[in-house]
């Protein structure tokens, strides 16, 4: 049996460094939050590994950013609606390039419910282990997830050790 292949795409965090003006650093250095390393953790064990940012929709997790100040909390509900779709379109392609079997995606409500809507044009299994782990019902508990080794896309034979499939990916007929 062959282990699953799996992209992992965390949010952004809302503390940031703080950069002098045209300073750059890779996205995931970027976030300096308490639950970051937990989900950057996680996802350096992923076949891929992006970000989820409220400015700049999803970048590879090396893609050098700068500082900024914006959470989909603070956007009206039209430019959350255009964040997700531009995220989706993105997160459509990278999968389909990449021929995953799933994507992880970690994160608050805010940032995975925005892409609800789109789960079902996404050419892999969708998991949402944070909002569907019984395990999972806080960040202090998300943290503890994303540090449990056994849990690790190197570390897993089936998508059901990662926790619930949320959105099948479509099926050939």
């Amino acid at each position: 049996m062959n282990r699953p292949t799996v992209c992992t795409v965390v949010s952004c965090g809302e503390t940031k460094q703080d950069l002098p003006a045209g300073e750059t650093v890779p996205a995931r250095e970027l976030y300096d939050s308490s639950v970051h390393p937990c989900k950057d953790r996680y996802a350096r064990h992923s076949e891929a590994y992006y970000i989820m940012s409220a400015e700049y929709g999803l970048v590879r997790h090396d893609t050098e950013l700068a500082y900024y100040d914006r959470s989909l909390d603070e956007l009206p509900e039209a430019g959350v609606r255009a964040w997700s779709h531009d995220v989706a379109r993105d997160l459509e392609r990278v999968l389909s390039d990449g021929e995953f079997d799933a994507v992880v995606l970690i994160g608050s409500e805010t940032y995975v419910g925005a892409l609800r809507s789109h789960f079902d044009r996404l050419p892999a299994a969708v998991l949402t282990p944070w909002q569907t782990n019984d395990d999972v019902t806080g960040v202090g508990r998300g943290m503890s997830w994303c540090n449990d080794e056994s849990r690790w896309p190197e570390n897993i034979d089936s998508l059901e050790e990662i926790g619930e499939v949320v959105s099948p990916a479509p099926r050939e007929v």
